[in-house]
């Protein structure tokens, strides 16, 4: 097991089934016969087309970040140990991971919308199988960047891997599970552009490989051991012509891509293909002519706004999907417009992408070595000058407010949005500092939030560096998992108790009735909480329980009688005389005018209600069933006639042989 800070790095994880529809059989055999064999389906799921947002651990370089990236291989953190090997990219390859993180730069590649997952893949590729999702996002390149940038098929096994971690360790477990993530690597280390001195923004996507392994470019034979950071790779806004002449009758057909080629070639930006070539269906790649450095992205800056925008603006919902959509706005540009008559044009499913600018060159060393370090209120150094120029004027800086206590003035925006100045100091200090002493109960007083201990110094400004520590501390003891099952486990116990404390004193009426309860353990609170409900529900039966159901119910309306109709259909059911109640309403009201009012009762007629043959068939069909239900059960009572082991004495009988004796004496 390894400790924080440290991992274990382990091949693949290849799981014994790939996803897939699969027919489980089962076959017994039984020494007495053949027994038909069972069957059944089963289906192994996995993503294909889109990666679940939970799946997703960490990314680095982080999405819509910049800073300086040129040491580090971009890389994509996922949950599910398993994922990169839970489908084969083709027949008979089980141990090559059917995904890989290929970073491209702007005008590399084009990013398309949601399209059904059928238009994901290279035109003439078939994923066969069950999909996850409906629809999806794929990648568009050429076949250059597919030459210069994707990783080759050797490669793609080195660049997945699992970690073991520790699942305590918060920037390695990255919040899993089990302490096992699958880690995918891209083989590209972004740049940054020196020639134009200039930002540039890449695209990291995880790209699906199934049905296209043999797309990717072949290693060579000759290790190359120089790496230039300069070279070109491919750039489709070379190609792009201007969109108000040209993009429109292209699109609607009334513009050739020979016409296009022409326009191009007319700029210097590609040169002719061979005729042969042309008509083989060879792929020809471009010469690209030498020119000068272009804005790889001139509104970066802008982009990396809006995604801050779209994420805090858009609902909880639509905020991935937004932010996901705005850091793919300068890949839009679609290749097989542009270059599909000169190379072949790649379709490669993304599961999940993000983007980030590299602002500068170097790395970790080279911003130390770069710093400006001085004290507080050290003065930067005047930039170098050349000969014989005037030294540019300083540039205005406030002077740095220090106390001799090691505080610091800063500006402050209260939660009021007042901007004030404050005072904080860090935890080093110049003289010795007062501490807290423990009380009486040999305790040491807690702050339970940091605005506790926000403190006025003498001058009237407040004093946040207690504050800050408090927050600080907090939030690192929040980050830690184990603390926080912890006080989810202490949450649970002590809240539960308390609970049914409360709940007991409000079911009681009097607090003294319970209250030697109350101090006791809280597993003898359930017998006292069901004894108070039961007095309550006695008590007030409809509050505690339910409504109790009403003695009458009206029933439903009678839909075939409205107004007076209703009454005329009462009074005849009733057998009663509507025009008398009538008449006695208006003298004695409705209630004395029924109560006057005679309803006909039905009479029992004189005599017997059966007589003659229907009572002898009556009289018949009750005897034959009296007797066959007596002979049922003597036959089974041991000693009676017919039953197995009964005696000849013909007075062997009980209580029933007596009841059917004077039942047939009485007929």
């Amino acid at each position: 097991m390894p400790g924080i800070g440290q991992f274990v790095l382990h091949a693949m994880a290849n799981p014994p089934l790939k996803a897939g529809d699969y027919v489980l059989e089962g076959r017994q055999s039984i020494a007495g016969g053949p027994v038909a064999p069972q069957s059944t389906h089963i289906r192994i799921t996995s993503p294909r087309f889109s990666l679940p947002p939970d799946q997703m651990l960490s990314t680095f370089p982080p999405a819509n970040s910049e800073g300086a990236y040129e040491n580090r291989l971009p890389q994509i953190v996922i949950k599910r140990r398993t994922l990169p090997w839970e489908r084969a990219p083709e027949p008979g390859a089980d141990t090559t991971p059917w995904l890989a993180l290929v970073v491209i730069a702007e005008g590399e590649g084009s990013l398309s919308g949601e399209v059904p997952v059928a238009e994901c893949v290279t035109p003439g590729v078939t994923l066969s199988g069950p999909n996850d999702v409906a629809t999806g996002i794929h990648l568009s390149v050429s076949q250059t960047v597919v030459d210069k940038v994707f990783p080759t098929r050797e490669d793609v096994p080195l660049l997945c891997h699992v970690r073991e971690v520790d699942i305590d360790d918060t920037e390695l477990a990255g919040g899993d599970d089990d302490g096992f993530v699958a880690v995918v690597l891209a083989n590209r280390l972004p740049q940054y552009d020196r020639e134009g001195d200039r930002p540039v923004r890449y695209l990291a996507c995880l790209v699906n490989l199934e049905g296209q392994l043999d797309v990717l470019p072949e290693t060579p034979a000759d290790p190359v051991f120089e790496f230039d950071a300069t070279a070109h790779v491919f750039d489709v806004r070379d190609y792009v012509v201007e969109a108000h002449v040209d993009t429109d009758r292209f699109v609607m057909g009334g513009f050739t891509a020979q016409a296009q080629l022409a326009q191009a070639q007319t700029r210097g930006l590609a040169a002719p293909a061979p005729a042969a070539a042309q008509e083989s269906g060879k792929r020809i790649a471009p010469v690209v002519a030498p020119s000068a450095p272009k804005e790889v992205s001139s509104e970066w800056r802008a982009t990396e706004a809006r995604v801050e925008h779209v994420a805090v603006s858009a609902s909880a919902s639509d905020a991935p999907r937004l932010v996901r959509d705005v850091m793919g706005e300068a890949f839009r540009h679609d290749i097989g417009l542009y270059v599909s008559h000169l190379e072949r044009v790649y379709r490669f499913p993304v599961l999940a992408h993000w983007s980030f600018t590299v602002t500068g060159s170097g790395g970790f060393e080279s911003l130390m070595r770069g710093l400006d370090v001085g004290l507080l209120g050290t003065a930067p150094a005047p930039p170098a000058t050349p000969p014989g120029a005037p030294p540019p004027p300083p540039r205005p800086r406030p002077e740095a407010e220090l106390a001799e206590t090691g505080h610091v003035g800063l500006p402050h925006l209260t939660r009021r949005g007042e901007r004030v100045r404050v005072w904080y100091r860090g935890p080093l200090v110049p003289h010795p500092t007062e501490r807290d002493e423990p009380g009486e109960d040999g305790r040491l007083p807690l702050a339970h939030v940091s605005d506790a201990l926000r403190r006025i110094a003498p001058d009237g400004r407040e004093d946040l560096s207690l504050a800050g520590a408090f927050e600080i501390g907090r939030l690192l003891a929040l980050s830690r998992p184990g603390i926080v099952r912890a006080l989810l486990a202490w949450r649970a116990e002590g809240f539960g108790a308390e609970r049914a404390r409360q709940i007991a004193l409000a079911a009681s009426e009097e607090a003294g009735m319970v209250r030697p309860a109350l101090e006791a353990q809280a597993a003898q609170l359930g017998a006292l909480i069901g004894f108070q409900l039961v007095l309550g529900a006695a008590k007030d039966p409809a509050v505690v329980l339910a409504p109790s159901c009403p003695i009458a119910d009206p029933g439903r309306p009678l839909e075939f009688a409205r107004g007076d109709e209703a009454d005329a259909v009462l009074a005849a059911g009733l057998g009663i005389s509507l025009d008398r109640i009538q008449e006695l309403e208006g003298k004695l009201g409705l209630v004395g005018a029924l109560r006057a009012t005679e309803v006909p009762v039905g009479r029992r007629p004189e005599g017997p209600l059966l007589r003659g043959p229907e009572l002898e068939r009556l009289q018949a069909g009750l005897a034959d069933a009296v007797e066959r239900l007596a002979a049922d059960a003597l036959r089974d009572r041991p000693g009676a006639p017919g039953a197995p082991g009964a005696m000849a004495s013909p007075s062997a009988g009980d209580a029933l042989d007596e009841l059917i004796r004077r039942a047939g004496e009485e007929r």
